[in-house]
């Protein structure tokens, strides 16, 4: 290949790569059962060799890149095994890589292929989901690797070489449309949880203060009876002192009474002159001016 054409498939390679990271991060983690987040240690000690694969890749394809050598022109033909062969009308847009481009193209090509494995070993969430479904999920997973590793190999850019990108792309759209559905579910079936959760706790607070009412209702009562009988003692005993008292002041009203009645009768006529006096409160006669 040359120059140029390396370098686009290079960043071609990267863009694959970065996608196929991604999906398989979000397979790994969508449709999980997992209250709280589970240790997996086994998925980490893989996570953790593949990142070593990963690493030792990139020095790999490194020391490759540093030692290839661009063709003066375009390679056109390369015959391999398994290779369709074109009709003489083609003609070859990428050329075709040199020993050392090719071996730069498989190092970078695992090293993102290595990170995607260890991205699923790191966010992988127990699930729910079937046997069966867990088998044609590890196939689902295979296939998009191979999908990604030829996804690139473009020459011809005829049909045959845009089935591997364009199943790639259709595979990992899907995984990631799949798994932003299970996502939104469990978000709401959390949300649904926790609202009742919340109704449920309002229902037993409202249920406590309305015992708590009812006890005070109860006490309240008790105490209006307690104050009821001590008012009507009282109200019973507060006639018998003013019947007592009613009695006691009754022999001297009368007495007073006998005592003017007796005055008034005796203060009527004049005793010099004979004549009625009409008023019993003066000490002179008005008709004589002498003393009653």
């Amino acid at each position: 290949m040359l120059q140029d054409q390396f370098i686009s498939r290079l960043l071609l390679i990267v863009v694959f790569g970065i996608a196929y990271i991604y999906t398989m991060m979000k397979m790994a983690s969508c449709n999980s059962v997992e209250t709280s987040p589970q240790k997996h240690i086994i998925f980490k000690i893989i996570g953790g060799i593949n990142i070593l694969l990963a690493i030792s890749c990139l020095a790999t394809g490194i020391y490759w890149l540093t030692q290839v050598q661009y063709p003066e022109q375009t390679i056109d033909f390369s015959y391999s095994a398994n290779q369709i062969v074109r009709t003489s009308d083609k003609y070859v847009v990428w050329g075709y890589t040199t020993s050392e481009q090719s071996r730069a193209i498989m190092g970078i090509t695992n090293v993102f292929s290595s990170l995607a494995l260890a991205a699923y070993c790191f966010f992988y969430k127990k699930s729910d989901r079937k046997w069966w479904k867990k088998i044609l999920r590890f196939f689902y997973g295979l296939l998009m690797y191979a999908f990604y590793c030829s996804a690139t190999n473009f020459h011809y850019f005829d049909a045959p070489e845009l089935v591997a990108p364009g199943l790639f792309c259709l595979m990992s759209g899907y995984a990631l449309i799949k798994a932003k559905r299970l996502n939104k579910q469990r978000t709401q079936l959390a949300e649904q949880q926790r609202i009742a959760a919340i109704h449920k706790m309002m229902d037993k607070r409202f249920e406590t203060e309305t015992n708590i009412g009812t006890e005070e209702d109860t006490r309240f009562m008790h105490q209006n009876e307690y104050f009821n009988m001590n008012g009507s003692d009282k109200e019973s005993k507060e006639p018998l002192t003013d019947d007592v008292s009613a009695r006691t002041s009754l022999p001297h009203t009368e007495q007073n009474k006998k005592e003017e009645t007796s005055s008034m009768d005796v203060v009527k006529y004049c005793r010099h002159c004979g004549k009625k006096v009409d008023y019993d409160s003066s000490t002179y006669c008005k008709y004589c001016g002498k003393e009653l």
